[in-house]
């Protein structure tokens, strides 16, 4: 599966300074989600801090995280790699939010 080409914005045409590399900063983000570090502790290998969550508040304003999750749970029925027939919801604390 193309996540990069399908789902991440498409790059600008070069003019001026060098393209900032999108799969950087996808890295990052996956950083921050793997490890719980904070935006502040991203390591310099994956861009500056602030890009780095800027490209993460672009991703979920535009529903980019959704898009792939969906996509990934149809690959995984398609190949029948998932199967939810023994899972359930618990909503006991919905009311709450």
């Amino acid at each position: 599966m193309e996540i990069h080409r399908t789902y991440l914005p498409p790059q600008k045409p070069h003019t001026g300074r060098p393209h900032a590399d999108l799969r950087k900063f996808m890295n990052g983000i996956l950083y921050v989600v793997t490890t719980g570090c904070t935006w502040k502790d991203v390591p310099r290998i994956y861009g500056s801090k602030s890009t780095v969550h800027r490209f993460h508040l672009y991703l979920c304003e535009h529903g980019t995280y959704q898009k792939i999750c969906n996509e990934l749970l149809n690959k995984g029925y398609d190949l029948k790699k998932l199967d939810l027939s023994h899972c359930f919801t618990n909503r006991s604390f919905s009311s709450l939010y």
